[in-house]
């Protein structure tokens, strides 16, 4: 009977309905596509963080660790590099998108992938300069391939050769991965890397190898894992206190609009409301009935702009090439719940007043 009557309302006033979940949207989708980049930077300094911990990576000077993807460096600088004091062995990596696979280039010379050892789970490793494949544990199960398989990139066809064991880093389990200078070949990108991945001789030397690359070239950005979390978290105090300031700002709007919404809504329906009271209704359940009414509003207006913050971050994700926005049900449920709170608050006075009304007063307002 409640629901029956609270969507009724809404229904018979369905252009103020629209345009106060309107606000509610608008605030709920900014809120949650900021903090799906705290979502984002999370997930990715965790990932990096597992596969990373105790390398020196090296990218573009002016490419941003979250967009390590675009570094283009010269592949001549690996030289240079293994040159430096402390530094055991260079990895040198080229990042592509073909045909909406996420492949990457690596030396095939027998040193360790990514500077880390993964070994190969099924088959063998990458023949130099040969049209093979080695891919991720993740994605050989997800799309049935076995050692033998192949797959075509720009019309020429690859052989999987290898499966590599599970790392538990994403990108590694669910990529492919090719001789380096047949992807720079792919690409038309002969002699360029886009990062390197530096194995100190030891831990000690992580420091010393950041710290001497980013004084000597003027082209390169060196970090360690240390400097990733600590520039991660940096990035995630201020993405947290934007969302805060938008969250406030955001409450507070949204919550006139529907306070001021509800009033009227109330002040029209003071005869309805005094005849159900008049046959039975109790203060409790006029109460009810319009908080319940404020919130569905609100709720309505959060479902919407979360979907659409769904969108945008999708695209976002897409022109960066990297998860660097993620909306989580964890996100989902902070965004419902805060426009629960917004819906229950703005609504309370109206309900209130409603609750308070005489019956027999109501009744006769005109």
């Amino acid at each position: 009977m409640m629901w029956e009557m609270i969507f009724r309302e809404l229904e018979r006033h369905k252009v103020r309905t629209l345009l106060t979940a309107l606000g509610v949207m608008i605030g709920i989708m900014l809120v949650t596509s900021i903090s799906s980049f705290s979502e984002g930077i999370t997930y990715y300094v965790n990932d990096q963080l597992s596969i990373t911990s105790g390398l020196v990576t090296v990218r573009e000077a002016d490419i941003a660790q979250y967009a390590f993807m675009r570094s283009e460096i010269d592949y001549a600088l690996v030289d240079d590099i293994e040159g430096l004091a402390g530094v055991e062995l260079v990895s040198p990596l080229l990042f592509a998108t073909i045909s909406g696979e996420s492949i990457t280039g690596i030396n095939p010379n027998g040193e360790e992938i990514f500077a880390v050892n993964i070994d190969i789970d099924q088959g063998r490793e990458l023949n130099p300069g040969a049209d093979e494949i080695v891919i991720g544990h993740d994605y050989a199960e997800n799309n049935d391939y076995t050692p033998g398989d192949t797959i075509e990139f720009n019309k020429r066809e690859f052989e999987i050769v290898g499966i590599l064991e599970e790392s538990g880093d994403s990108d590694i389990d669910n990529g492919i991965h090719m001789d380096i200078e047949v992807l720079q070949e792919l690409e038309g990108k002969e002699d360029i890397i886009s990062i390197m991945m530096i194995k100190p001789s030891s831990a000690a030397d992580a420091d010393i190898i950041e710290q001497a690359i980013n004084d000597e070239f003027d082209e390169l950005s060196a970090a360690t894992d240390k400097s990733l979390a600590n520039t991660a978290n940096e990035t995630l105090d201020q993405l947290n206190m934007m969302t805060f300031a938008l969250g406030s700002i955001a409450a507070l709007v949204s919550g006139i609009v529907i306070m001021n919404v509800m009033i009227i809504s109330v002040r029209e329906r003071k005869r309805q409301i005094g005849t159900m009271k008049a046959l039975g209704a109790t203060s409790r359940y006029i109460l009810m009935s319009v908080l319940f009414e404020s919130i569905t509003i609100s709720v309505s207006g959060a479902i919407a702009g979360i979907l659409i913050s769904y969108c945008a971050v999708e695209f976002i994700n897409s022109i960066l090439l990297q998860p660097m926005a993620l909306i989580t049900p964890r996100l989902i449920a902070q965004g419902i719940l805060f426009a629960v709170f917004i819906g229950a608050v703005s609504g309370y006075v109206p309900a209130r007043q409603a609750a308070k009304l005489h019956p027999i007063e109501a009744i006769r307002y005109e």
